[in-house]
């Protein structure tokens, strides 16, 4: 169980801040829980705008997602494809789907809703190639809204940045660090709103080779851990 420190926590200003340039995130339109599921592996080390044509594609080609259970990689990747590792997941997903039919007997994760957070994300862990933040996907994003954070690329970068989390660590130690931080009144949609402003940052302005440091929002605020004077992308005068 992860009990908060009993110490203020930077998480609250820094949504702030990025909210005042990003503006509110909020959920419109969420997947239910197995669908969260398949378009989070398609997601990984994808582009978004990718990984969902890829999951329209595939849901138009297979309606009912236990159709999969039948599918070959040879039929799957094509129509995954270019997500990265298309092989790799044209493979994995009927794994997939058949073993939470053999677990639940159904494909439906509604269960979860009613489980603590960290056992339902240890549940979903124990399935074949979810990792942390798979999982946690599946528990915010989806129609489950629970108390977990989406720790992606992007939001690891800007929270090692920021001092949030240590600079060396695993995907794990970064959510278990991040959500040990975590205001205890905050509930789904106040991680989700943060996952959305940590990575739009990330993507935008907090890059991986060329951080714009000179525009950031943080900037007062940012150790810029990791971040060395030639990869700070300055901003340029117009009259320069």
């Amino acid at each position: 169980m992860h009990i908060r420190l009993a110490l203020p926590s930077d998480l609250p200003p820094t949504r702030d801040r990025l909210r005042s340039v990003l503006g509110p995130q909020r959920p419109e339109h969420p997947l239910d829980p197995v669908s969260q599921l398949i378009k989070s592996v398609l997601s990984s080390r994808t582009y978004d705008e990718v990984s969902w044509a890829a999951f329209i594609r595939l849901r138009a080609a297979y309606p009912d997602w236990e159709a999969l259970v039948h599918a070959t990689q040879e039929a799957l990747e094509p129509v995954i494809d270019p997500v990265t590792f298309a092989d790799q997941k044209a493979r994995q997903l009927p794994i997939l789907i058949r073993v939470l039919l053999l677990k639940r007997g159904e494909l439906n994760l509604d269960f979860l809703a009613a489980e603590p957070v960290d056992e339902a994300l240890a549940w979903l862990m124990r399935l074949p190639g979810v990792g942390v933040k798979i999982a946690a996907a599946v528990l915010n994003l989806s129609t489950l809204n629970r108390r977990a954070l989406v720790v992606d690329t992007h939001v690891h970068r800007v929270a090692r940045r920021l001092g949030l989390t240590a600079r060396a660590g695993d995907a794990r130690a970064a959510y278990d660090s991040l959500m040990d931080q975590a205001p205890a009144e905050w509930q789904g949609e106040q991680l989700y709103e943060l996952h959305w402003l940590l990575k739009g940052h990330g993507q935008s302005l907090c890059t991986h080779f060329d951080p714009a440091c000179g525009l950031c929002v943080l900037r007062d605020a940012c150790p810029r851990v990791g971040v060395s004077g030639d990869q700070d992308r300055r901003v340029i005068p117009f009259d320069a």
